[in-house]
């Protein structure tokens, strides 16, 4: 029995989940490939991560407006509306590329 188990454990730690795999971009990887796609990749998570960071300093203020500390309840739900258009346009946009470059 020991035996059985010692070998099931040496099969299970050669076996690599991972043999065969390739990193790939997908319908992105043409547009990688030169300086200005690299350029226009970086600016979307740069403009993906302002987003975030406001939607979070927004959700803050709301919470700090809700504990009475600040009176700006209504401009931190406006932050936090715009926040969250900006994410959903983000992502949305990059699902559209995707999409319109899959069907070359």
């Amino acid at each position: 029995m020991i035996h059985h188990l010692a070998d099931s454990a040496v099969q299970l730690a050669a076996f690599n989940p991972f043999d065969g795999v390739s990193p790939s971009f997908g319908p992105f990887d043409p547009l990688l490939k030169s300086k200005i796609g690299i350029f226009l990749g970086a600016v979307w998570a740069g403009g993906l991560c302002f987003a975030a960071y406001h939607l979070m300093i927004a959700l803050a203020g709301i919470a700090r407006a809700r504990k009475g500390y600040g009176d700006d309840l209504d401009d931190s739900k406006k932050a936090l509306l715009f926040a969250s258009v900006a994410i959903v346009a983000l992502a949305a946009a990059a699902v559209i590329y995707g999409v319109l470059a899959s069907l070359k």
